[in-house]
């Protein structure tokens, strides 16, 4: 699936209206846009590759919509573009991954042996100021 695909279902969204506060996405509508279909039979990986295909498409969308506060949720099979009053745990949740992020990180620099990376601590400083950053961004949404 190109990267043209992608572009194709957030201009059909969007031409139908459905890429709005609250609107519900029908999983079986954006399956259609992209000319996906699961087959009645067929191997684990058959269905792996369509859904993968259609996560793909709609992360696409989901990082467009993103420049304009939005967020589209997946939900049982559908997707749903949360209001702006859920955008705060969706906020939320990112800021909790990234902060695991930069725990593993940080993690992965202290153990790693001094003398194979000779820019550790400015590395486990930068990672330092990143965490900090964040979890004072947090403070501030609650």
């Amino acid at each position: 699936m190109s990267n043209a695909d992608h572009k194709g279902l957030h201009e059909a969204l969007k031409q139908a209206g459905l890429i709005a506060y609250g609107a519900v996405i029908r999983g079986d509508h954006v399956r259609s846009i992209l000319g996906l279909e699961y087959p009645e039979v067929g191997t684990k990986k058959q269905f792996d590759e369509i859904a993968l295909a259609e996560m793909a498409a709609v992360d696409y969308v989901r990082g467009v919509i993103l420049n304009h506060g939005m967020y589209i949720a997946g939900i049982n099979g559908d997707y749903r573009i949360l209001l702006p009053s859920e955008n705060a745990r969706q906020i939320e949740l990112y800021m909790k991954s990234a902060d695991r992020k930069l725990a593993r990180a940080l993690k992965l620099s202290r153990n790693t042996p001094r003398e194979s990376s000779g820019t550790n601590s400015q590395i486990e400083a930068r990672l330092m100021l990143k965490r900090q950053g964040l979890r004072g961004r947090g403070a501030d949404q609650a």
